[in-house]
């Protein structure tokens, strides 16, 4: 811990000089750089306007000296005089590296500030008015002469050849600071040139180099495609930084030692109290005694820390024993709503569930004045139950027990709780009854119906069939009688599927589990179904070539009327095409599948045939007769199987196709 206080001490001694150092280097740079950058703006806007205006005011020089009254000469002999006169002179008023010249309609210079240069031809013809050429580091300014006693005549040119390295009495250089004057192309320079490698895209802007840092922009008279470059060194820039930077890593490293000495003396003078104190810490965690007083030997802020953890180690001993009581009562609470639920789960009928609630709670209150009673009391423990037919909560009853004499709020809860668990508990047995009732109701019925209605329609079989067998009837009347023999036919089936789904329901329906010959069972109901196919010609093949299980065990009854459910739906919605019928199985599953080119089912409506008296209701199905019993009694006993059936199609006049899976009884 000596250690780690010790580099905690040097950490904050050093770390004012290492956050310094570090925001001198990289933010300071960084702010030192922009100024720069800003300033540089500046300068290149001053210098460029300085050269602007410079090279503005030879112009207008130029411009006035060809308004002249006196370049009417130009058109008389000897006329070299007085013209190179006045130029000789402007050209010591420009104190410049410059020359001034007259030339006439045919080039020729009649006229100049140095006489040598008179009587020669000039080489570059004048086809602009007022027209700016660069010819080998020198700029010609033309401006035309007029006549003055014919403004439109033009007699010839006032010209001014002027050195572009006059421009360097603008340009700055300075240890470290460099100003050139270049073009787009870097094909001449004016002033001391820089190996930098800029891209004059731009009328102004910035960039940073590894060693530079650069502001250019465009002149915008008279040298409109020259550019101002201004570049500053780095290290020149940042010289003042760099020395401070140097001075105070010297200083840290001064104060090191310095640092050292008073962190390790600081940490020895703090530290052994603490430990002192860390020690009797320990003792106390590992003795689980709460009750200890710490000494205190100082008066320093260590014995303000002493006192201060006394003053906890007392409050934590209270607070410990208070949490242990109350997690007793907790705990008893928990364990007797427990109980008590357990309790009152057990009772079978409305009484003995509030008798049996009162007997418990009586327990709990240790009082034996408690009692239930079915009128509305403020503050007694109220007792909601459901009404199932609005499904809404009604007051059942309250037990005499005043919560308002109950201070603690958990303790309220509990007993608001245990009337909680008595109204589920009575709810169920409602419940439980209300559906009891029901299906005896139900059971009654379809008894009733059972014996009522399947007599009368075996009668009206029978005579239907006598009729059509031994009378003689005309045509007209047999199709009566037969149409009256069908829809008996209809109803019985009705009403056994009927009976059928009711004992499933009541768990009244047997499943014998005997072996079976499943092909044998497959072939007979085939054969059955044979002649309606071909009625209505249609194709329907059987395959049970990947069956290979000898013995299965299943309920042969129950397994044919099934697929004979199946089966008959098949071919019921199946006009043309085929119906196929196929075996088979793996090491767990048998696999029987009915497939048919039907008219196909959609797919929201796949999932709704399985529900008892379920029929789609679309403009093919009209014309089929059925109750809408037969998959949701095929899914029903094919569950009592241990079994599953599943139901596909591609949509309306694309088939279907029904799997039933069993499950393989020789499955190890």
């Amino acid at each position: 811990m000596f250690r780690k206080f010790l580099i905690n001490s040097l950490f904050i001694a050093l770390f004012p000089f290492v956050l310094l150092l570090a925001y001198m280097f990289f933010l300071s740079e960084t702010k030192i750089l922009h100024q720069i950058t800003i300033q540089q703006s500046k300068r290149v806007e001053y210098i460029t306007n300085l050269i602007n205006n410079h090279l503005q005011d030879i112009d207008k020089e130029a411009a006035f000296l060809a308004s002249l009254d006196l370049m009417d000469d130009i058109l008389v002999d000897d006329v070299d005089k007085r013209i190179s006169i006045v130029l000789e002179k402007k050209v010591k008023d420009f104190n410049l590296d410059i020359s001034l010249f007259v030339v006439n309609q045919n080039n020729i210079i009649i006229a100049a500030s140095e006489k040598k240069i008179i009587l020669n031809h000039f080489r570059f013809l004048l086809n602009n008015n007022n027209q700016y050429t660069i010819q080998n580091n020198y700029l010609y300014i033309f401006h035309p002469v007029y006549a003055t006693f014919d403004k439109k005549k033009r007699i010839g040119a006032l010209i001014v050849k002027y050195n572009l390295n006059n421009l360097n009495m603008f340009l700055l250089q300075q240890n470290g600071i460099h100003t050139y004057i270049t073009n787009k192309t870097h094909s001449l320079y004016i002033g001391k040139r820089l190996p930098l490698s800029l891209n004059l895209e731009k009328k102004e802007g910035n960039l940073a180099t590894n060693k530079y840092l650069v502001t250019y922009k465009q002149l915008s008279i008279i040298l409109t495609k020259y550019f101002i470059v201004y570049a500053v060194d780095k290290n020149v820039a940042l010289g003042f930084l760099y020395d401070f930077i140097h001075f105070m890593f010297y200083a840290a490293l001064l104060l090191l030692p310095f640092i050292l000495f008073i962190s390790i003396r600081f940490s020895k003078t703090m530290l052994i109290p603490i430990k002192n104190l860390t020690r009797a810490t320990q003792n106390i965690i590992d003795k689980q005694d709460y009750s200890t007083i710490l000494e205190v030997k100082s008066h320093d802020e260590i014995a303000l820390l002493t006192e201060a953890f006394n003053s906890m180690l007392h409050k934590t001993s209270q607070l410990l024993h208070m949490l242990e009581l109350e997690n007793k009562i907790r705990l008893q609470r928990f364990v007797q709503l427990i109980n008590l639920f357990n309790t009152i789960n057990q009772t079978t009928t409305q009484e003995e569930c509030i008798k049996t609630s009162l007997s418990e709670i009586k327990k709990i209150t240790q009082r034996e004045d408690l009692a239930f009673c079915t009128e509305t009391k403020e503050s007694a423990i109220a007792i909601y139950v459901t009404d199932f037919d609005t499904n809404s909560k009604q007051y059942f009853g309250s037990i005499t027990l005043l919560l308002e004499n109950t201070e603690d709020e958990n303790e309220k809860n509990f007993y608001i709780s245990v009337a909680t668990m008595m109204g589920l508990q009575l709810d169920r047995i409602r419940l439980i009854e209300k559906m009891l009732s029901a299906s005896n109701a139900k059971s009654a019925f379809i008894s009733h119906m059972s014996h009522e209605l399947r007599t009368p329609l075996n009668s009206i079989i029978s005579a239907s069939q006598f009729l059509i067998t031994y009378e003689k009837l005309t045509e007209k009347q047999q199709d009566a009688i037969g149409s009256i023999e069908s829809s008996a036919h209809h109803l019985l089936h009705m009403f056994n599927d009927i009976l059928d789904i009711a004992k499933i329901e009541a768990g009244k329906m047997d499943v014998n589990f005997e072996t079976v010959d499943l092909k044998k069972l497959l072939e007979n109901v085939y054969t059955m179904f044979t002649p309606l196919a071909e009625d209505k010609k249609l194709t329907m093949r059987l395959d049970m070539h990947s069956y290979t299980i000898k013995t299965f065990i299943s309920d042969a009854k129950i397994l044919q009327q099934i697929i004979i459910n199946i089966l008959s739906n098949a071919i019921k919605f199946t006009q043309e095409g085929y119906i196929i019928i196929k075996l088979s199985n793996d090491e767990e599953y048998v696999e029987i599948v009915v497939q048919d080119s039907g008219i196909g089912i959609s797919t929201e409506d796949l999932k709704m045939l399985f529900r008892d008296f379920t029929q789609l209701k679309n403009n093919q199905q009209k014309q089929y007769k059925g109750t809408g019993l037969g998959l949701s009694l095929s899914k029903k006993m094919t569950e009592l199987l241990g079994g599953k059936i599943f139901l596909e199609s591609g949509g309306k006049n694309k088939g279907s196709k029904v799997t039933i899976i069993l499950r393989n009884n020789n499955a190890t």
